[in-house]
């Protein structure tokens, strides 16, 4: 089995330490200073280390139920079979900020949106990353949420946009339905229209690390016929 790479979509924003809307800091260091866990190399040798310190909702991440439900699983046990499967995107370009993604215009995808799939909604708003622009954004009316969910049976859902919920009103419903469903969600996409024909198969690997509500995750999108048996 082989990878075709030009068949390859990245979807995940590259992250620039100190200047991400929410924290990430690095530091890089010789390996000398580590001090007695330090080990010892020739002068002129270049042997570093480093540090990351980052919020969980840091560039494109993942979030799991724990984000919103007390016990809910979290980074670590966070099942594969919901992380890794088709995606199918849904064009809402045509919306504006604060815009309504309605129950009418999801049940129009109707056809295209099978059970167990991830689904991503594509705003344009990742080309307003880091900006001033990145919101406000469109949202997601929370009948549509739950027609996805209990109707179309999806087993994740993102966006390209910061958030797809309405933040004028409370608790984020959206949020609370999904991970009560234990959905995953994921924020901050990007190079959704690059994914050829709204279908591709989609790999979201976050750090497997015990009791975090969110991690950021390097997502990948592979296009039909990026997968070589034989």
């Amino acid at each position: 089995m082989k990878v075709d790479f030009s068949k390859v979509v990245e979807l995940s924003h590259r992250m620039i330490p100190r200047e991400e809307p929410f924290n990430l800091q690095t530091w890089v260091y010789d390996v000398d200073i580590l001090g007695e866990r330090g080990e010892p190399h020739s002068p002129g040798t270049w042997y570093v280390s480093g540090d990351v310190n980052f919020s969980t909702h840091c560039g494109t991440h993942v979030e799991f139920p724990l984000h919103h439900v007390e016990g809910g699983m979290n980074a670590s046990d966070f099942p594969l079979t919901s992380l890794i499967g088709e995606a199918v995107v849904l064009d809402f370009t045509d919306k504006k900020a604060g815009d309504c993604m309605s129950l009418e215009e999801f049940k129009a995808y109707d056809e295209k949106i099978k059970e167990g799939d991830i689904v991503f909604l594509h705003t344009g708003l990742d080309a307003k990353w880091r900006t001033k622009d990145w919101e406000p954004y469109p949202y997601v009316a929370c009948d549509a949420m739950e027609w996805l969910i209990r109707e179309k049976k999806i087993v994740a859902i993102g966006t390209d946009a910061t958030s797809l919920e309405n933040f004028n009103i409370p608790d984020q419903p959206n949020h609370n339905l999904a991970f009560k469903n234990n959905l995953a969600m994921v924020e901050s996409l990007t190079n959704l229209d690059k994914i050829e024909n709204g279908r591709a198969l989609v790999f979201m690997l976050p750090l497997k690390i015990v009791g975090i509500e969110a991690c950021p995750c390097r997502i990948i999108a592979i296009n039909d016929g990026g997968i070589i048996t034989g």
